[in-house]
């Protein structure tokens, strides 16, 4: 029974280690912007937000039902999009990450500035606020 229990124990130890980062500030940061930033996936990205981001993805939702029930989706918008997070600063009990947002279009390129801010909801990380804006 001993011999069982060690490898057992051992692996358990292990998987639990390997989800320690699981939802951390920089995963979920990341998360939110590959799906809002890069692939335009506002449901997507509302798995990742709580509070104004909700509210603001909502209100964009809305704005788009109309193309989206005739088929214009996130993959039709044909854009290349290049997301860079800078590094991370902390205020009060919330963490802030900079984003570069490069979107490259028809031999044009055009560069944004974004500033997500993660609060800690119910135990997990989540974007509380996303600002915007174009250099």
């Amino acid at each position: 029974m001993r011999s069982l229990l060690a490898p057992l124990i051992l692996a358990v130890t292990a998987t639990l280690a390997g989800c320690s980062d699981q939802g951390s500030p920089e995963q979920v940061a990341d998360a939110f912007a590959d799906a809002y930033f890069r692939r335009a996936d506002q449901e997507k990205a509302k798995e990742y937000t709580a509070l104004g981001a909700t509210e603001m993805l909502d209100r964009e939702l809305r704005e788009v039902a109309g193309l989206r029930r005739e088929g214009y989706g996130p993959t039709e918008a044909g854009v290349d999009v290049e997301v860079r997070r800078g590094a991370s600063s902390k205020r009060d009990q919330r963490v802030r990450f900079p984003y570069e947002i490069v979107v490259k279009s028809g031999g044009t390129s055009t560069t944004r500035d974004a500033d997500i801010e993660l609060a800690t909801i119910h135990g997990a990380w989540k974007v509380v606020r996303v600002g915007l804006k174009q250099r």
